[in-house]
């Protein structure tokens, strides 16, 4: 008598996702994300803001190739943060103006 053949595991292939939420180098928090807008179809603009510090730097990317994915952006943000030419703003954080207790 013949045995059942035994059949092949399909091994699953990973599929390499591109980041979206980034590490900020200055508060070490992975709260850095990147907004592409579109000028037209050479041209972009991106906006990079941390959600921890309220890191904001937006005047260094105002003319970029609008081929650039967000991880480029952070790649070249890096690069310019590292050197020190980044032209970082804080953001004005709002304190509740809520009452303490008597």
């Amino acid at each position: 008598m013949g045995r059942r053949r035994k059949r092949r595991k399909v091994i699953p292939k990973k599929i390499v996702k591109i980041p979206t939420v980034f590490e900020c180098p200055r508060c070490s928090a992975k709260t850095l994300s990147i907004t592409i807008k579109k000028k037209d179809e050479y041209r972009a603009s991106a906006v990079i803001t941390c959600g921890t510090c309220g890191l904001i730097d937006d005047e260094d990317f105002t003319d970029i190739p609008a081929i650039y994915q967000p991880v480029d952006v952070y790649a070249k943000f890096i690069d310019l943060f590292n050197s020190g030419k980044a032209k970082i703003k804080e953001r004005g954080l709002e304190e509740s103006s809520g009452e303490e207790g008597s």
